[in-house]
């Protein structure tokens, strides 16, 4: 079998392995008519950083990396999901309208995420196949490469492919990231829309509310050297507190700033944006200024007074309830100002960056992701001491530009470079930061040259394949 459209070699023979796993596991699984696998790569960030949930642009381009999901229909009313790594237990749960997570931190609550995400959008079906599935994934987790996308995105599509479901791509990424909610995530909706909609060669330009998808063609000579700082950044668990913080800390941003200009319905700051033609960054950020102080008090009174509402309305409205409830911790203030700053003034770099790389002005192209990286360090608080140390070893190698990419708080950055630079990139970043952390050890699988790749897609693996 040749590999189809969006799989290389390598990952078709991955799809037979799970598919034959699949088989040899459950009896029930042995004798279906098919075996499903999809795939789903991770993606990387050029620029854009924490604006999706702003419903604002964004510019990441999907991976030559991907999670594979094989899947078969099962007679249990159940679903069943073992992991190509031993170090991820199996996991078994059944299907529900309501299906409860598992602990926090648990690999599987993505995989029923993306269960739960589907019941949902198909609320009215009552029948569902169970599945049988096996999951290989080659996205490094917790890098900020999005492996939880890539492994919602590529279980839900094999579940619905197991159950004769279809929905439009742009679709399946709306729903699939409203999905990771399920985690308890306040996220956006870059991750899976990138890892469904990407382009070979391409990065995208993607904008939300609705969401809309153009593909900007990568310069021939442009390459991306991603490095992992191996500072763990789980959004599942510990980093979940902080980047549900600045989600508020956004909102009540855009509250405050919709209030002062009187502008009705406003939730996030891309309804702001979205409202004043002509806006620039540096003038919402004065009136913001103008009319909040930079911080306000965590229990929400301050915030509470200056928009007209009770504090027990407005804290049911941003932080939710039950377990999914974002805790703040109420000993620090919400810096307001500063997280709007960087939202805003990221979104210009983000409009600009599409048009100077089309443009093939790569120069200009790195300034901006400087200058982002700069703005996510000192108002977004999200960089580390790690993450601006690698960063600088990748500008002293000759990149472009460096900046991290994902959610921060550790992960990966990615690094623009002229293809003829790319080695002397890596060489100062294992010279200057893996060699001094970690001696002794070999980094190959730290940090690569990546490319644009496919989005994600599903094919049915016959079971005499």
């Amino acid at each position: 079998m040749s590999p189809p459209d969006g799989w290389d070699a390598d990952e078709l023979a991955r799809a037979k392995r799970l598919a034959a796993r699949v088989r040899a596991g459950d009896d029930r699984a042995s004798g279906a008519a098919q075996i499903f696998a999809a795939r789903a790569p991770g993606r990387v960030n050029l620029i854009g950083e924490h604006t999706d949930y702003s419903g604002l642009p964004v510019l990441p381009v999907a991976i030559d990396r991907s999670t594979i999901v094989a899947a078969a229909a099962n007679a249990a009313g159940e679903i069943e999901v073992a992991n190509a790594d031993p170090a991820w237990s199996s996991r078994r749960f059944a299907i529900e309208r309501r299906i409860p997570p598992y602990q926090t931190g648990d690999w599987a609550n993505y995989v029923k995420a993306a269960i739960q995400g589907v019941i949902d959008r198909f609320s009215a079906r009552s029948n569902w196949r169970g599945a049988s599935m096996v999951v290989d994934g080659r996205v490094p987790p917790a890098a900020g490469l999005s492996s939880s996308a890539a492994l919602t995105v590529s279980t839900a599509m094999a579940f619905m492919a197991l159950n004769e479901l279809e929905l439009e791509p742009l679709e399946t990424a709306t729903m699939v990231a409203r999905s990771e909610w399920y985690v308890g995530t306040r996220a956006g909706g870059m991750d899976q829309a990138a890892s469904i909609l990407g382009r070979r060669d391409h990065a995208l330009f993607i904008e939300f509310d609705p969401l809309r998808v153009r593909a900007v063609k990568m310069p021939a000579n442009a390459v991306l050297v991603v490095a992992d700082s191996r500072e763990i950044a789980d959004k599942s668990g510990t980093v979940r507190a902080e980047y549900n913080r600045r989600v508020v800390e956004c909102t009540l941003a855009a509250r405050i700033l919709g209030r002062a200009l009187k502008l009705d319905g406003v939730t996030i700051l891309g309804d702001v944006v979205r409202a004043q033609p002509g806006w620039n960054a540096a003038d919402l950020v004065e009136k913001l200024a103008a009319a909040a102080p930079a911080r306000l008090d965590a229990a929400l009174k301050e915030a509470a007074n200056l928009l007209g509402v009770s504090q027990s309305e407005l804290d049911a409205e941003l932080l939710g309830e039950g377990s999914n409830r974002i805790a703040l911790d109420t000993k620090r203030p919400l810096e307001i100002l500063k997280r709007a700053r960087h939202v805003l003034s990221e979104t210009e770099r983000v409009i600009h960056a599409a048009e100077v790389l089309e443009a093939g002005r790569l120069d200009e192209m790195g300034k901006l992701m400087n200058a982002s990286h700069q703005s996510l360090a000192n108002d977004f608080e999200c960089s580390t001491q790690r993450l601006d140390g690698i960063v600088e070893y990748a500008r002293r190698g000759g990149a472009l530009g460096a900046r991290l990419t994902g959610a921060g708080f550790g992960g990966s950055i990615v690094a623009l470079c002229d293809v003829a630079d790319a080695d002397a990139v890596i060489e100062s970043i294992d010279r200057g930061y893996y060699a001094k952390l970690y001696p002794g050890a070999a980094p190959e699988n730290w940090r690569a040259v990546l490319h644009a790749g496919a989005g994600a897609s599903v094919i049915d693996l016959r079971a005499n394949a």
